[in-house]
C-alpha cells in the first residue's frame, strides 16, 4: 500500500475521464480526481523521469522522487491529462499500443468495449457457447468460474468480471482474436471508428512528444508475454520499434509489459533491443536493489486513498 514514506515511486494511469453511460466497461480516474493527485504528488514530491527515479534510489540520493507514467495510448489522456500535466509542469511517460495507429482495437480494449455495452455474466455465456461451438475440446480448459477467483489480482473487481479477462489474457492469442471478432459481429460495433474514439492519433503522439512527454514502447498488439511465444514476442516489440522510430524524432527505451506481465525471455528481447528499463504493475516503492527491468509502479487508486486523508 502506497506511503509518503515511500521516496522513489512510479505513479500509472489508463483512463482519465468522468464515468459516463457507454463506458462502464471501464474504471477512469475522473478529471477532477488526477488534477488533485498531480497537485498532491506535486507537492510531496520531485517529478522527475523514470531513469531519474531509478537512479536516485540507486545511489540513496535524498528526496522523495516520483515519475509519471500512462499506459495504452489512450484519447482521453491527451484531452483530459496532457493540459493538466502542461498545467503543472510535468514531464510523463507514454506508452502507447501501436496497432492502435492502424485504427485497430487490442483484445483487452474490445472487452472493455463489450463489456460497456452488455454484461459479464452475457459476454461469459457467449463465450461459453462459442467454445462450444468452434473448441469443444478446449470447453474444460476455457470454463470461467463464478464463484471462485481465478487469481487473486483484480481485486477491485466482481469475481465473475475478474475471471472473464484473465481467461481471455491466457487465451491462445488466434481463439481469442476470432472470439473478439466473433462477439463485434453479433453486437454490431465497427472496430475502425471505435479505435479513433478511444485513442490517440500518430498526430496526437507528436504534439504530445513535441512538448516534453516522453514515449515508451508497450507492444504492437497488446499481448500477455505469458501468453505467446518468444519469437512472437519479438516480432511484435519490434515492429513497435519500427513504427515509434519512424513517427518519433526520439523515443524512450523504457518498456510497459502489457498487462504487467513479463517473462525471462521477454526481459532478454528487451536489453537485445535497446531498451533499458522494464516497469511492471507490482505496487509499491523502490528499494536500492532495484532490477530496472522490474520497476514497480503504484495505480491511481492507491495515490487517491492518501491524498485524500
Amino acid at each position: 500500500m502506497f506511503s509518503l514514506d515511500d521516496n522513489y515511486i512510479l505513479v500509472n494511469y489508463h483512463y482519465v475521464e468522468n464515468p459516463r453511460p457507454g463506458k462502464s466497461g471501464i474504471h477512469p480516474c475522473s478529471i477532477i480526481e488526477f488534477e488533485k493527485q498531480m497537485e498532491f504528488l506535486s507537492k510531496n514530491y520531485k517529478i522527475v523521469s523514470i531513469p531519474e527515479v531509478f537512479n536516485s534510489s540507486k545511489e540513496n540520493i535524498t528526496g522523495k522522487f516520483c515519475a509519471i507514467t500512462f499506459d495504452d495510448g489512450l484519447k482521453d489522456q491527451y484531452e483530459n491529462a496532457f493540459p493538466v500535466l502542461k498545467k503543472y509542469d510535468i514531464s510523463a511517460t507514454f506508452f502507447p499500443i501501436t496497432s492502435t495507429l492502424s485504427n485497430r482495437i487490442p483484445p483487452t480494449h474490445k472487452l472493455h468495449v463489450l463489456l460497456s455495452i452488455s454484461s459479464a455474466e452475457e459476454i461469459s455465456n457467449i463465450f461459453s457457447n462459442f467454445i462450444d461451438k468452434f473448441y469443444p475440446d478446449l470447453k474444460t480448459i476455457y470454463s470461467i468460474p463464478k464463484d471462485k477467483r481465478i487469481y487473486s489480482r483484480r481485486l477491485h473487481e466482481d469475481i465473475l468480471t475478474a475471471n472473464l479477462k484473465e481467461t481471455l489474457i491466457s487465451l491462445n492469442y488466434d481463439i481469442k482474436n476470432r472470439f473478439l471478432r466473433y462477439c463485434f459481429k453479433m453486437f454490431h460495433l465497427d472496430e475502425k471508428s471505435i479505435s479513433k474514439e478511444i485513442f490517440m492519433s500518430e498526430e496526437e503522439l507528436k504534439k504530445i512528444s513535441k512538448e516534453g512527454m516522453n514515449i515508451g514502447g508497450h507492444s504492437h498488439g497488446h499481448y500477455s508475454m505469458e501468453a505467446v511465444n518468444p519469437d512472437f514476442i519479438k516480432k511484435d516489440i519490434q515492429l513497435s520499434c519500427e513504427i515509434l522510430s519512424e513517427m518519433l524524432d526520439n523515443y524512450s527505451r523504457i518498456y510497459s509489459y502489457t498487462h504487467g506481465h513479463n517473462s525471462n525471455s521477454g526481459i532478454k528481447i528487451l536489453t537485445e533491443l535497446g531498451f533499458e528499463y522494464g516497469v511492471t504493475t507490482q505496487q509499491r516503492g523502490f528499494g536500492k536493489t532495484e532490477d530496472p527491468f522490474l520497476l514497480p509502479r503504484y495505480d491511481s487508486n492507491d495515490i487517491k486513498l492518501v491524498a485524500e486523508q
